[in-house]
């Protein structure tokens, strides 16, 4: 893809900021703040370059490759996953989106983009906190269970997914396409 590195770059300085850091920040302003082995920098990068095999070779890979010498434990890494704040993901994609279509280049059909919207239905475990949030979408008489709809919009000429949501488990795939 065109200038896919220079977007890299671009994203890769969103999360230097200090700005974008304080928000990455799960609620509280202390976290993630004391000098730890692996910082919230390195946890975003290692989110984000996941090649999603299993936690603990994925991490002590990154590790090699990037910190030489320094290992980080599964515990530990998820202790530091979980002062993380979700909707920072959000505003990484929304950023690197803004970039990509705010740079000439990009393809288009008669200067039209070309999106495809598609949704559908995942099952999560039916603990009480997942069936308040997502509802239920087993018949009655049944055991309840919970599950999600993730719908994305695909911008097919660039091979992109410019935006994306999660919903109950029950939604409409054209209202959340034209939303």
């Amino acid at each position: 893809m065109k200038n896919s590195q220079k977007r890299t770059c671009y994203d890769i300085s969103l999360i230097h900021q200090d700005e974008s850091l304080d928000f990455c920040r799960n609620g509280n302003p202390s976290s993630s703040i004391r000098n730890r082995k692996m910082p919230l920098k390195v946890l975003l990068f290692t989110m984000i370059s996941r090649r999603r095999i299993i936690l603990s070779p994925e991490s002590r890979n990154y590790m090699k490759a990037t910190h030489p010498g320094m290992e980080i434990s599964k515990p530990s890494y998820l202790k530091q996953r979980m002062k993380l704040n979700p909707p920072a993901f959000y505003e990484l994609c929304h950023h690197h989106n803004r970039n990509f279509y705010a740079a000439l280049g990009f393809s288009a059909f008669h200067g039209y983009l070309v999106p495809a919207a598609d949704g559908s239905g995942i099952n999560i475990p039916a603990a009480k906190e997942t069936l308040e949030e997502f509802g239920t979408s087993g018949r009655k008489g049944t055991k309840p269970w919970a599950s999600i709809g993730p719908g994305c919009l695909y911008d097919i000429m660039n091979w992109m997914i410019p935006d994306s949501d999660c919903c109950k488990c029950k939604f409409d795939e054209m209202r959340l396409a034209e939303e």
